[in-house]
């Protein structure tokens, strides 16, 4: 994808901006199986696609405008080195497999060279060429360490339901994350609303589920796409009590197994309820046994 700006860039947050945004996003799908998962075409180029990595080409320079019919265009020098840019050796000399890639003039125009390895490299008509490196791979890893994570084992729970899916993991993860589906399997829910501070869902979104017994609303605390997602739920009647809960998607042979595990109930002080932890039990196997066999039928139905 080729994008350009007329205006100078003159901020340094860019490549900053890069590491939580499109970074993220993008390589959550490629090296968080997203793309894999929802894969399922046998031809040599999607086969390959956990091969992938992302890659980004910046350069500051003059360029032409040309008008192609309804089409806008760009052309000029500059443009032909930022197509040179994307043909380099740096993987091959430095072992980096995703990465930004700056020509000296992008990163000395958003004054980001200090946070960047340096890298050079010859092209045709252009001499040698200075350019900046940034490890895309290692920041995205860095993130993630960092990320403060709300995952439940089954062992950190009070209640653990498993089931399986003849279905792959991208099917199972859509069916359990988007409203739009969850409202036809989860039994005795009429509605789902969805709050999306973030424009999408992750972590900080809310759903608002409205049940024949009550109003439920969870907000999501954790978010690795395809592998789980966990969500602190408040207790309908008492909101200042809440329970930790976790969807795990785990691979199989056949298909996919989820786990949901419930934590143990707390108010906003750290003190237990064993009343609404019992209120829980009593509800909780039967809701979700009858609801994941609902959801069983659907993508049975469906495939």
């Amino acid at each position: 994808m080729l994008f350009w700006r007329i205006r100078r860039v003159r901020t340094t947050h860019l490549v900053r901006r890069i590491s939580p945004s499109a970074k993220t996003s993008i390589m959550r799908l490629l090296r968080g199986g997203n793309i894999i998962a929802n894969t399922t075409c046998p031809c040599q180029a999607c086969a390959n696609v956990g091969k992938l990595d992302l890659k980004i080409i910046s350069h500051h320079g003059r360029f032409d405008e040309m008008q192609l019919g309804p089409t806008k265009d760009i052309s000029g020098s500059d443009v032909i080195l930022v197509h040179r840019m994307t043909k380099t050796d740096v993987t091959e000399r430095t072992g980096i497999r995703s990465y930004a890639l700056f020509s000296e003039a992008a990163a000395q125009a958003m004054n980001i060279s200090d946070i960047m390895e340096p890298f050079s490299q010859d092209f045709d008509h252009f001499g040698e060429v200075k350019m900046k490196v940034y490890d895309l791979a290692k920041s995205w890893e860095k993130m993630r360490a960092a990320r403060e994570r709300y995952f439940l084992e089954e062992d950190d729970g009070i209640w653990t339901i498993r089931y399986h899916f003849d279905a792959p993991k991208g099917v199972v993860w859509e069916a359990i994350v988007a409203p739009e589906h969850k409202v036809k399997w989860t039994t005795g829910v009429t509605d789902i609303r969805m709050e999306n501070p973030l424009g999408r869902l992750g972590p900080g979104s809310g759903y608002h589920c409205a049940h024949a017994m009550a109003d439920f609303f969870f907000r999501v605390t954790d978010w690795e796409p395809f592998e789980y997602f966990s969500t602190q739920m408040l207790h309908p009647a008492k909101p200042e009590i809440s329970f930790p809960d976790t969807y795990h998607l785990l691979e199989t042979n056949t298909g996919t197994e989820l786990r949901y595990t419930i934590g143990i109930n707390t108010d906003a002080d750290g003190v237990r309820s064993e009343v609404s932890k019992q209120e829980l039990l009593a509800f909780a196997p039967e809701f979700w046994t009858a609801s994941l066999a609902d959801l069983k039928a659907q993508l049975s139905a469906s495939t």
